[in-house]
């Protein structure tokens, strides 16, 4: 997963603010839904200002993301039985086969000690496999097994299903105008690639590629 990361919101060409041509595509999505999302505003609960407005916009989006952390960790306990770092890690190993414990430590922002011991109890489930080959452990390269690439994917599908969910609640206008919000927020707050290889430690890459992703520039 080798990716360019932005130093900014925008690069800059000859004195001026230039954007990717997929992030000037994401930069009219999100301004449309922008639009969308103000007209919905205006119809359902008439002038918010823009003290009022923040605050609490700030407050229900910190609950909207303890809902879904919630929800999907449950869901991998339950279903699964998986922690939410175990769940990181065979989602790590799932797109880097052949990786080794101190990439899936960054990558999941544990220590390394930590790390070990979460792969070790996958290693017990047949989930994870090491090259034993080599001499230094730090260096042991991992993958799924058979077993844990079938787990890898139920726990993309359990993620899935509680954000899916969610949005079938909504009209397509009101999904379309939430994720150029999420994106716009995305793309500004995350501006490092450390974070960024944390923030997306569960992505469902199936649902988004680089030349899509809000945090990542191709």
């Amino acid at each position: 997963m080798q990716s360019a990361y932005k130093s900014s919101c925008f690069s800059s060409l000859g004195g001026l603010a230039v954007k990717p041509a997929w992030r000037q595509d994401a930069s009219r999505r999100e301004k449309k839904g922008t639009e969308v999302a103000e007209r919905e505003i205006s119809k359902s609960s008439g002038p918010v200002s823009p003290g009022e407005g923040a605050p609490h916009a700030a407050n229900i989006l910190g609950a909207l993301a303890l809902l879904i952390q919630d929800r999907v960790q449950a869901r991998w306990q339950a279903e699964l039985d998986l922690s939410p770092m175990a769940a990181a890690a065979m989602v790590q190993i799932e797109q880097e086969p052949g990786c080794s414990i101190e990439l899936v430590a960054g990558r999941i922002g544990l220590s390394h000690s930590a790390t070990v011991r979460v792969i070790d109890k996958l290693v017990e489930r047949d989930l994870v496999a090491k090259d034993r080959a080599r001499k230094d452990a730090r260096a042991q390269s991992l993958k799924l097994t058979k077993a844990g690439k079938r787990l890898a994917q139920q726990l993309h599908a359990a993620r899935n299903r509680v954000t899916d969910d969610l949005l079938t609640r909504l009209p397509p206008q009101q999904i379309e105008a939430l994720g150029g919000a999420i994106g716009a927020i995305l793309n500004c707050a995350v501006t490092n690639p450390d974070e960024a290889e944390i923030t997306c430690r569960v992505c469902d890459e199936t649902r988004c590629r680089p030349e899509i992703c809000p945090i990542k520039v191709a």
